[in-house]
């Protein structure tokens, strides 16, 4: 309801065989296959007048069997290889990584040994911040068509107008109504976030905060400063545009956003009686009222409700918000959440638990690595109590984050992973995860992940993620996608695991010297056994989740390979984890430094895969399409650090060579 996407689509036909003499009703939709004698009908589309449908067929009965048979298998082997004893996987325990690095690091200090013997805004109305919670306890359908309260809406707006949470310490409510009910001096206000140095000079502001006023002449001819430049930048390619172009773009979208506060469009509270399903402002409702009383109500409602905001009167504000549920619950009572849902959204918003998460993440995530680091370089230990007490803290933010994706998934009905923002809390939660997992074999992997954690809940909120909750369309609405995004979303927590535990070993590498050596090995030892064990699992989870987005193709629209860009670069990741699993085999391959290496920059490939062909590349799975976007600064920033590192544990590690631990022991196995 509410928008011109539909939630469903689905066709009645009649199954007519006459040589069997079967003929039956049948709806097929989206995920709601016909399935008759190896025949399999989907539904693909429908005719825009609603008169006709259109349909896929697909009949390869036999060869569905032999592929669903070989995925089984594959899922069953894979399986069978953890739970092998004789494995890889258990053997990495059980000793031979360990001795071989105790052999090097025991001859090596036998050696030291030896040679050591030789701004204020205009006055404006602000809202009651009881009133203007009660308010927004209103329902309002947005423009996507999803029913929501006023207060979800206006937190939405507030973070795209300013890029901040709260407002001078006003709500996001108070702040909308605040725009809508006396626009004339908000409109002095600055609010407007304009964080390019350009565009402030275009606008003649000092600062990143400029007012409606500042950039829209309304109260003279009406003059819009950027109209000239706004056309300009949409008229340019995506990959063309520069920094200035976008910002212009960005800001052209928060005018547009306050100027339809001011104008009311976002106040779609009141059910339309035209049975579009479609909610209306009250200007719109008025022209639909299906007699008098409704009529005065509803010309009248906003009125009053000003009114009462104005002369400070709460009782009466109270009552009116009370109205308008009323009146939601008597026209729409069946399209409305229930209330269980709306008390978790009001408390999703204002936990913000994503959002105060990441910075905990990281710094707890930072202060175990520094404190882990100077323990081993030191030999302290005075710092385990430190290092244990962080733990804990982190233990807290992942309870906490699990309840965040908790809430979101009962708050949207559908599992967290339906765009960017989603899928990216959640790889922060596997992430940290799977260093609890690991946690019993070296410290390093918490904090490992503790970082990496932080880092991808950081990126969830950078500008280009949106955090809106949405509908989902169609073809999402499936367990086997479900299935297909947890499983290989999970993936890459673990694989991002190996890439940083191996840019924690290269560090330890390039820091290590002579008095430290034993301690040094012993921990590389630790880690590269995490290591392995974590891209086995990676890897593991991205197969099994590739073969389960097959079987989701397959069973949604009847192809289980399309070598979509997201299909293509899966298959490439998987085919460069085997490499760098099997490296061990590989003559030449069999150091720690080379292990490290591969996997620190195989994790570009899951990179490709991730933000590549979502935000690069057209697609089925692409979250952007169209030309690309430049790839931001600090991704050129980052490549260069970490060949910089590479080469300087490489350095630091030739120096090992006759004493550097070998992994021809994990050859033989």
């Amino acid at each position: 309801p509410g928008s011109n996407s539909p939630s469903g689509y689905k066709s009645e036909v009649v199954l007519t065989d006459t040589r069997s003499n079967i003929e039956k009703p049948f709806s097929i939709y989206m995920n709601n296959i016909l399935k008759y004698k190896g025949y399999r009908f989907y539904q693909s589309s429908y005719d825009q007048d609603e008169k006709g449908t259109v349909l896929s067929v697909n009949h390869d009965f036999a060869g569905m069997m032999v592929t669903y048979t070989g995925y089984a298998l594959l899922f069953l082997f894979i399986v069978l290889s953890l739970l092998n004893r004789d494995s890889v996987f258990h053997k990495v325990n059980s000793g031979y990584w360990n001795s071989a690095l105790r052999k090097k690091a025991q001859a090596l200090l036998l050696f030291i040994a030896i040679a050591g013997s030789g701004s204020s805004a205009a006055q404006k109305l602000v809202a009651d911040p009881t009133v203007s919670e009660e308010f927004g306890n209103i329902l309002v359908q947005d423009q996507k068509g999803r029913t929501k309260p006023l207060f979800t809406l206006s937190n939405d707006i507030l973070r795209k107008v300013a890029r901040e949470n709260k407002f001078e310490g006003l709500t996001p409510m108070q702040v909308f109504l605040g725009i809508y009910f006396d626009f004339n001096n908000w409109k002095n206000v600055p609010m407007i976030r304009v964080s390019n140095g350009e565009v402030q000079k275009k606008l003649g502001i000092r600062g990143n905060m400029a007012s409606f006023n500042d950039i829209v002449d309304i109260d003279g001819d009406g003059f819009y400063k950027l109209a000239e430049d706004v056309t300009k930048a949409y008229s340019k390619s995506p990959g063309s545009r520069d920094k200035t172009d976008k910002e212009i773009m960005k800001v052209d979208e928060r005018i547009n956003i306050i100027y339809m506060i001011y104008t009311g469009k976002f106040l779609k509270i009141f059910p339309l009686h035209d049975g579009s399903h479609n909610w209306g402002t009250p200007e719109d409702s008025f022209r639909q009222a299906l007699n008098k009383a409704d009529s005065l109500y509803l010309s009248n409602i906003m009125t009053l409700f000003a009114e009462a905001l104005q002369s400070g009167n709460e009782s009466q504000a109270f009552q009116i918000a009370g109205s308008v549920r009323d009146y939601q619950k008597k026209f729409a009572a069946y399209e409305l959440p229930h209330e269980s849902k709306l008390k978790a959204e009001s408390m999703y918003y204002k936990l913000m638990i994503f959002e105060r998460l990441f910075p905990v993440y990281a710094t707890i995530g930072i202060l175990m690595l520094a404190g882990l680091i100077i323990m081993l370089m030191k030999g302290r230990k005075n710092l385990s109590m430190f290092v244990r007490i962080l733990s804990w803290i982190l233990f807290a933010g992942f309870v906490l984050h699990t309840f965040g994706l908790g809430l979101r998934w009962y708050i949207s009905g559908h599992s967290p992973m339906s765009n960017g923002y989603e899928s990216m809390i959640f790889i922060s939660w596997v992430t940290l995860l799977a260093g609890f997992i690991f946690s019993r074999k070296s410290p390093l992997a918490l904090s490992a992940t503790a970082v990496l954690a932080g880092l991808t809940l950081m990126v969830a909120h950078l500008s280009f993620m949106d955090p809106e909750i949405t509908n989902l369309v169609p073809v999402l609405k499936s367990y086997w996608l479900t299935l297909h995004v947890s499983v290989i979303t999970g993936s890459y927590a673990f694989l991002g695991l190996g890439a940083i535990l191996a840019i924690i070993s290269m560090i330890l590498i390039t820091l290590s010297g002579n008095k430290n050596i034993a301690r040094v090995s012993a921990t590389l030892d630790e880690l590269i056994v995490i290591n392995y064990k974590s891209l086995t699992i990676g890897l593991y989870l991205l197969t099994i989740g590739t073969f389960l987005g097959a079987v989701w193709a397959n069973e949604s629209c009847g192809r289980y390979w399309g070598w979509d860009p997201k299909e293509t670069w899966s298959l490439i990741t998987i085919i460069i984890y085997s490499l760098v699993i099997h490296s061990r085999l590989i003559p030449g391959m069999k150091d720690i430094y080379s292990y490290n290496l591969l996997a620190l920059f195989s994790f570009a490939s899951v990179l490709m895969t991730y933000f590549g062909v979502n935000y690069y590349l057209s697609g089925l799975h692409s979250y952007a399409a169209g030309d690309p976007v430049p790839v931001p600064a600090f991704v050129y920033i980052a490549v260069l650090a970490v060949a910089g590192l590479s080469l300087a544990a490489y350095a630091k590690y030739r120096k090992w060579e006759k004493t550097k631990p070998s992994l021809s022991a994990a050859g033989k196995a």
